[in-house]
């Protein structure tokens, strides 16, 4: 199996998860892809690539909204 294969199999695998039970694993998972996207910015300026960093940051405001932050 090719490299793209292997990677889309696992992309689509993690949609298969379930949630977690109780709202605080919830929170603190959605607390740790923030963190993540905060990262990936800075990565993503850094590369170059400000377009795909203002979508990661459109991305983290949204989640912050509809999270009541």
């Amino acid at each position: 199996m090719n490299d793209r294969v292997t990677q889309a199999t696992k992309n689509a695998a993690v949609f298969l998860l379930p949630p977690y039970e109780s709202e605080a694993e919830r929170r603190d998972a959605l607390d740790g892809a923030v963190e993540l996207m905060r990262q990936a910015i800075e990565h993503a300026v850094r590369a170059g690539r400000d377009d795909l960093a203002f979508k990661l940051l459109d991305l983290v405001h949204e989640t912050e909204r509809r999270d009541g932050r």
